[in-house]
């Protein structure tokens, strides 16, 4: 039975084993949502976590769409999906766990690019080597780049969970504020405070 008539059939009577059906074959939506974000890479869950979440997040999806309203499924599934994710990482960061170092964070993957000029007026320089430079000015900026690995790691779960939202996942204040449960002043607050003691930790290393 194609997509077509799997929705047909479950529209009319959505039965377990219809959805079933669904389900697995739009489990790709959720393997699409875990791996072109930056999840896997900036929290503490490890890859089966993130499946499970967005599994759910499918379920949601096939319960409360209406293919009447002229949305693709594709479209209002991924967005479910990915809602579920951050929704869940909302859950853990109220309630922390214990860091796994077979699933810690893995910064190393990721391109860190700092320099932030944002509304809390702090700014860190770019880190990421560029194809100009000479090799012991690209070996210096590794360095710097591993200090900042250090640091992003060393942060407590709330606020590299921030730093995650805000640089990774795009969330501007009030999307984090509204996914955290906070104020938007408070996510402000947090930022600045986490962008400036970043800033004097980089530069006590680099003093060093």
């Amino acid at each position: 039975m194609n997509n077509a008539a799997l929705w047909d059939t479950f529209k009319q009577e959505p039965s377990p084993s219809v959805k079933k059906q669904i389900m697995v074959n739009y489990t790709n939506l959720v393997h699409y949502v875990i791996h072109n974000s930056k999840f896997m890479n900036l929290t503490v869950v490890d890859e089966k976590d993130f499946f499970q979440f967005g599994v759910e997040g499918l379920s949601e999806a096939i319960d409360r769409f209406d293919p009447d309203y002229g949305t693709k499924f594709e479209t209002y599934a991924i967005q479910r999906i990915r809602g579920k994710i951050i929704d869940e990482l909302r859950k853990l960061q109220i309630k922390p766990r214990s860091l796994n170092p077979e699933t810690d964070i893995q910064y190393k993957n990721v391109s860190l690019n700092y320099s932030y000029d944002g509304e809390d007026g702090y700014q860190l320089h770019e880190i990421i080597p560029s194809d100009s430079e000479q090799p012991d000015e690209i070996m210096q900026k590794d360095e710097q780049k591993e200090i900042l690995i250090r640091l992003i790691k060393s942060l407590e779960e709330r606020d590299r969970l921030i730093i995650s939202l805000y640089y990774y996942e795009n969330l501007n204040y009030k999307e984090i504020a509204d996914t955290l449960g906070i104020t938007v002043s408070r996510v402000s607050q947090i930022h600045s405070k986490i962008m400036k003691e970043m800033k004097e930790k980089l530069q006590v290393e680099y003093n060093r």
